[in-house]
């Protein structure tokens, strides 16, 4: 049995839309998609596995997830589940270039330091699911502003996450109100920079810092700055390999990189195999 996914009600554009999604039963979407709009998902019962970029979690009731353009999900659903799941185009609101409007970027969307999914206390809940029938009711009305309106409703339920998000991340320094913005910039700005920047410099000249100082910063939440440059460069390679015809030559020229070969011994060094023997791997099993 695969997803059930019913669109209730979309901009005629297709630039936004809200869908229920649910699950009869015990079932597996055992082929995975790329994601080519941003997604948030809202599981308001149920439990299931998710996989985003071939790395699991496990999600129940009173959660989110958030899913940016180009990452591969799929989904196995232990019990009955049923959501929301809001999707809206970069034409329609792009957290990238609005960065300093809300601050989600790096935070819920392109997150490379914490998880994808939001778990919402029982207390909080009430206001998330005020917003989401907001949307709802705005997507069904027959108004001339109905794209600002929704995109208010969308701004405000981003902004409620992105504050409830923070309030889960661990101080990396002594001032606890500093080290979310911190982290979210640095995820911000791996994603937009990971094919030119493979190192840790550019990085720290941003934040006016040397690369020592940088990485003492994330030291003491026991991260390494360059292992999420690294781990990002692999995520992309993967994603390559996997839902293209691209060669190993031609992926490793996109990510960068001056030589195949170079690119060749990065990826078996950060994976234990080489681009070659993944790609082949993942057809075999396909």
């Amino acid at each position: 049995m695969s997803l059930t996914v019913i669109q209730l009600n979309a901009l005629e554009s297709g630039q936004f839309s809200r869908s229920t999604v649910e699950f009869d039963c015990q079932c597996v979407v055992d082929q995975e998609d790329v994601i080519n709009d941003y997604n948030i998902f809202w599981i308001e019962k149920g439990e299931a596995m998710i996989t985003i970029d071939f790395v699991h979690y496990a999600i129940k009731g009173n959660t989110f997830f958030f899913l940016s353009p180009g990452q591969i999900f799929s989904v196995a659903s232990e019990k009955k589940l049923k959501g929301t799941r809001i999707a809206f185009g970069e034409n329609f609101y792009c957290p990238k270039t609005n960065d300093a409007e809300i601050g989600c970027n790096g935070l819920l969307f392109n997150n490379l330091l914490a998880s994808p999914t939001l778990e919402i206390m029982e207390a909080s809940k009430g206001k998330f699911v005020d917003l989401l029938n907001n949307i709802e009711s705005a997507l069904d009305q027959d108004v001339t502003a109905k794209k600002e309106l929704l995109e208010s409703y969308l701004k405000i339920l981003l902004i409620e996450c992105t504050d409830y998000k923070k309030r889960e991340t661990e101080p990396i320094d002594n001032v606890a109100d500093e080290s979310p913005e911190i982290i979210r910039r640095f995820n911000a700005l791996v994603e937009e920079n990971y094919p030119k920047w493979h190192q840790i410099g550019p990085y720290a000249d941003v934040f006016g810092i040397s690369s020592t100082s940088f990485t003492k910063k994330f030291s003491k939440i026991g991260v390494s700055p360059s292992k999420v440059i690294h781990d990002r460069l692999v995520i992309q390679a993967k994603r390559l390999l996997y839902f293209t015809a691209k060669q190993v030559k031609e992926i490793a020229y996109e990510l960068g990189f001056d030589e195949p070969g170079h690119f060749s011994n990065f990826f078996r060094n950060k994976t234990g195999e080489y681009p070659a023997d993944f790609k082949k791997k993942l057809v075999e099993t396909k």
